[in-house]
């Protein structure tokens, strides 16, 4: 019944902000929804956190609802707006420089990345988001240079098991498969 409710075009926009927690695509799919965004542009702003945070994981989040939260919500809404499937390489850059370490190490974990933006977070200043880059079994050989060379042991250490793996993986398929 709540779900139906939140379809509904006759749903108060308050009141769909309560359902979007736990019904987001119904939110979504709500045909009200663009005229009241129209109606109040600042609809989102009055809307639970935990409603942006239920919208954002739906990998069918509009291009507005991400544009929304990068600009203006709090900092856990941006780290889960980095791991959205669908973001613009736009997006992803301007993700990539966020204030927030936390932001810029959900971008580093993605694998849509290109080398020349993997290498930048290699020079990270915060190690959390170096420790992300290092963790990576896909890094361009400039960016494993470059974290061999990290002043955090942590990161070096994290580096090496990976690339180490890596290897392990590699030659395992070398014997399971060979030419």
């Amino acid at each position: 019944m709540r779900a139906q409710v939140a379809a509904h075009p006759n749903t108060p926009a308050d009141l769909l902000g309560q359902l979007a927690a736990e019904f987001p695509a119904e939110v979504l799919s709500n045909p009200a929804l663009p005229l009241l965004r129209l109606a109040h542009p600042n609809l989102l702003k009055d809307w639970p956190d935990a409603a942006l945070l239920a919208l954002l994981k739906l990998p069918s989040a509009p291009d507005w609802l991400r544009y929304h939260a990068a600009k203006s919500s709090p900092v856990e809404v941006q780290v889960a707006l980095a791991t959205h499937p669908h973001l613009t390489p736009a997006e992803i850059t301007q993700l990539a420089q966020h204030p927030a370490w936390l932001v810029r190490a959900r971008i580093a974990a993605r694998t849509d990345l290109t080398a020349e933006l993997l290498d930048t977070l290699a020079h990270d200043p915060d190690y959390g988001v170096r420790l992300a880059v290092a963790s990576r079994q896909d890094l361009p050989a400039q960016s494993v240079e470059t974290l061999r060379r990290d002043p955090s042991r942590f990161v070096r250490q994290v580096l090496e098991q990976t690339q180490r793996a890596r290897l392990t993986a590699f030659l395992l398929m070398l014997c399971l498969f060979p030419a």
